[in-house]
């Protein structure tokens, strides 16, 4: 499988998103607080987006047939707060670390107490999204949408080889472990691993553990690298011990033949888009060549050590807020709980995306297949994922392609782990001071 953390949503047609409109979305949407002063007027709401995937503005417009989009496109590139300034949008969609920067400099309106005049319904949403998204005990945002990973396991493998079967809220330490007890030893092409997960390039597993141990690469305040140290030390090591044993299956190619958890002979795959995961464990494979039915599961995880009930290895790309500084908050606050809403959460239902639905009235399982795993563990947006804070301009091509090298000698033992970590504390921060005085240079 791809990996994939920002794989589109599936396109629908307007004509079948009409015809869903129709067919399931309540016609009594509840009208904003000024709404009696604005009937038969037009109103323009601008929604500023980096990347439109997840809205379609005719589906808004059929309840709001009043209102015109003016979207507000931004390059991800320049500075978001000065782009937001000039722009004046009335809606903002934000990644996480986006969304808690503005949140801390007061940027976001609070919708605490529009959820309190609305009697609107938050019972429904992912347990604990709601305190995650919190700011200083205060809620800006309201997100859609979300990716975690999940430990699909292939039940009939664990019973053959006679392993412990995978448990909700194991650890990445754990997981490798349990990888290990399966066979080692056979033709690459028809054996039994352990595990399956990407290895064309170490970066992948190693950011995704150091994620769920709360680690960062960088102080953002002192843009000082901080790899060089005892809890990194840790994470490289468990990565390439676990490279080095020959129990992880390490291709990253497309299609359900090529996939060894799909066709039965990985033990595991830890998904990092655990709903497209499910899609293909659930697709129809019968014309497949050697292809054997077998019997999967799921297993939330992998956890923060040092809370199991909970994980860090979740990204949210949709926050929906309302900047501060917007004067039609009403709308925007109606744009913002109808996206989040259950009547939008069922249209999506109907046809899944690559990602979960933050509201689970619709989502407790899929052809099948419970869904409960995506959302046993509560969310840690403390160090999220793939994604760097506003206005740095950390280079994470750059920092793939030093991980890659330096871990590369260390798995041929040409190099000392020790060795390896000063490098590429020397070189990523090079990387980053390069980059800082390249930006400081075009302003």
């Amino acid at each position: 499988m791809k990996r994939n953390i920002l794989k589109k949503s599936v396109i629908v047609s307007l004509s079948f998103m009409l015809l869903a409109i129709s067919a399931g979305f309540s016609q009594d949407q509840k009208a904003s607080a000024n709404s009696n002063t604005q009937v038969n007027m037009k109103q323009t709401l601008k929604v500023l987006y980096e990347d439109k995937y997840y809205f379609d503005e005719n589906l808004f417009k059929s309840q709001f047939p009043d209102t015109q989009i003016q979207e507000v496109k931004w390059d991800g590139k320049s500075d978001l707060k000065d782009f937001i300034a000039k722009q004046s949008p009335d809606v903002v969609m934000l990644n996480t670390l986006e969304y808690k920067q503005l949140s801390k400099e007061n940027q976001l309106a609070e919708l605490g107490q529009l959820i309190k005049r609305d009697n609107y319904n938050t019972a429904t949403l992912y347990p604990g999204l709601l305190d995650a998204l919190k700011v200083n005990g205060k809620l800006y945002g309201l997100s859609p949408r979300f990716n975690t990973e999940s430990l699909f396991y292939n039940v009939d493998l664990f019973k053959k080889y006679n392993v412990p079967l995978p448990k909700d809220g194991m650890t990445w330490e754990e997981i490798l472990k349990l990888s290990a007890k399966f066979p080692t030893t056979g033709n690459k092409d028809t054996r039994i691993w352990g595990l399956h997960y990407p290895l064309d390039n170490y970066t992948y597993l190693i950011n995704d553990i150091a994620t769920s141990e709360g680690l960062t690469r960088y102080n953002p305040d002192t843009l000082k690298v901080t790899m060089n140290t005892a809890a990194w030390k840790k994470v490289f090591s468990m990565a390439i011990t676990a490279i080095k044993s020959n129990t992880i299956e390490g291709s990253n190619k497309s299609g359900y033949d090529v996939d060894p958890f799909l066709m039965g002979r990985a033990a595991m795959t830890v998904s990092t888009t655990s709903m497209n995961t499910l899609k293909g464990v659930t697709a129809n494979k019968s014309s497949i060549a050697k292809y054997k039915p077998f019997t999967a599961k799921i297993a939330a995880g992998p956890a923060d050590p040092k809370n199991r009930n909970m994980t860090r290895n979740i990204h949210l790309d949709s926050i929906f807020a309302i900047p501060a500084s917007s004067s039609n908050k009403d709308l925007a606050w109606d744009f913002v709980k109808f996206y989040n809403g259950a009547d939008f959460a069922k249209f999506k239902s109907e046809v899944p995306s690559d990602y979960s639905l933050s509201r689970t009235d619709y989502s407790n399982e899929y052809k099948g297949f419970s869904m409960e795993a995506f959302y046993k563990l509560k969310p840690n947006l403390e160090t999220p994922p793939y994604i760097n804070p506003i206005g740095i301009p950390f280079n994470n091509a750059q920092y793939s392609v030093i991980l890659q090298s330096e871990v590369k000698q260390v798995v041929s033992n040409k190099k000392t782990l020790d060795k390896a970590l000063a490098s590429i504390q020397t070189q990523v921060q090079k990387s980053l001071d390069d980059a800082v005085k390249k930006q400081k240079a075009k302003k």
